[in-house]
């Protein structure tokens, strides 16, 4: 019986080969371990936004997204400048501009409002 041309050789790199399969579960482990530590600097990035506006994480996680955004930065790149601002130097300004205003508007919002005026008693 004649090899099919169809046939891959054994070690190749056909669509379902050991050898291919190998490299494509290698791929989605360094992408899950990428997406894993990206994960990890958003929360920290939440938890220092929780504590600068006194806030729940699902609040501080509009603000870091609001911030990303507004800044047209995205939420990771935003995060890790958070994250590192301490050991790497200040906040560019535009994300700290951005994130004062985010923090000072959920403050405002969640101010006690002023008991409306009674009218004088007659």
């Amino acid at each position: 019986m004649q090899p099919d041309a169809r046939d891959p050789e054994p070690g190749s790199d056909a669509p379902h080969s050991p050898a291919r399969q190998l490299a494509e579960l290698e791929a989605e482990v360094a992408r899950l371990r990428a997406a894993l530590h990206a994960r990890a600097v958003i929360d920290q990035a939440v938890g220092v936004i929780l504590a600068l506006g006194r806030m729940t994480p699902a609040e501080a996680w509009d603000v870091l997204r609001e911030v990303s955004m507004r800044t047209d930065i995205p939420v990771q790149q935003v995060a890790r400048m958070l994250v590192d601002h301490p050991r790497t130097g200040p906040i560019p300004q535009p994300v700290r501009g951005e994130l004062e205003r985010q923090l000072i508007a959920r403050r405002e919002e969640a101010a006690p409002q002023p008991a409306p005026a009674r009218p004088p008693a007659e």
